[in-house]
């Protein structure tokens, strides 16, 4: 049934109308319109999809399997805002990160929905809203599509516990203090930016939705598959520039600095992709 049968006018712009909504057109009108929240600055697709080579946070469990994850991994903490020896950080095209003023490795806040981000009512509860706050690593992705954002879907997020140890414990982890959690972003997770409880969609009897397990169609509700579309993880924010990523907050990260990084290669390293620093043997070296 479409929307209009539920009584949902096709202009309403509310959010938790948008997320409920599913008006199908021709590409030849949808090309004309824009996203309501392209005004405040949102330009971003963001999503959040399992790591390859793991599922969850079974690749940073360990330490040291921590710091192999992504470029952030440091044994010795040496910049003492890490939370952890490894930190959540998202990927995005150079492009996109220097045209706003992004350097390889900054820290950064991602925002989603301000109608429901960090969530609704948060202005009542201060503490809260820090924790729910996405800050993570920027980290340089050639591959990365323009106008597309990346966080892997597989690292411990905040938690009121976790921001109080990083801010009283003498070592200064995002670990809470009482339970020993320990967090891999300074505040929030790859899923403060997307709708991590069931989407306020139409599930009536008339849905129509896949089943948790194997590709079977059903209708109305079912238990534990998330919503009619699937695990929530993707959704239109922006993205803002918090601190530089050199250590304690001063100047570019120093793997970007040296020039070993995508955008910011030094000549060493532009000579050695091109394969300067091999050369074909003639037929005596060959024998």
């Amino acid at each position: 049934m479409p929307p209009a049968g539920y009584g949902i006018a096709a202009d309403d712009r509310r959010a938790p109308v948008r997320q409920v909504r599913h008006v199908v057109k021709p590409w030849k009108e949808v090309e004309k319109t824009r996203h309501p929240l392209a005004a405040q600055g949102h330009r971003f697709i963001y999503h959040t999809p399992k790591y390859r080579h793991g599922v969850h946070t079974t690749p940073a469990d360990t330490d040291m399997v921590a710091v192999f994850l992504g470029p952030f991994g440091d044994l010795f903490r040496r910049d003492a805002r890490m939370p952890f020896v490894t930190e959540g950080y998202v990927d995005i095209h150079p492009g996109d990160a220097r045209e706003l003023g992004i350097q390889d490795g900054d820290y950064v806040w991602i925002q989603g929905d301000p109608a429901e981000k960090p969530f609704r009512g948060w202005e009542r509860d201060p503490e809260f809203a820090e924790v729910a706050r996405l800050v993570l690593r920027a980290r340089y992705y050639p591959g990365t599509p323009r106008g597309v954002l990346r966080t892997f879907h597989n690292m411990y997020g905040s938690t009121i516990g976790s921001v109080r140890g990083a801010k009283t414990r003498p070592d200064g982890l995002a670990k809470n203090p009482d339970t020993g959690y320990q967090s891999m972003y300074r505040t929030g997770s790859h899923q403060s930016a997307t709708r991590a409880w069931l989407k306020s969609t139409l599930m009536t009897d008339t849905l129509t939705r896949r089943n948790a397990f194997g590709q079977t169609l059903g209708k109305g509700f079912a238990a534990d598959i998330h919503c009619p579309t699937g695990a929530p993880r993707e959704a239109f924010v922006r993205i803002e520039k918090v601190e530089d990523g050199g250590l304690g907050g001063r100047g570019v990260w120093r793997p970007a600095a040296l020039g070993f990084r995508p955008a910011n290669e030094n000549e060493a390293l532009k000579k050695y992709l091109a394969g300067g620093f091999v050369a074909p043997r003639d037929d005596d070296e060959k024998t």
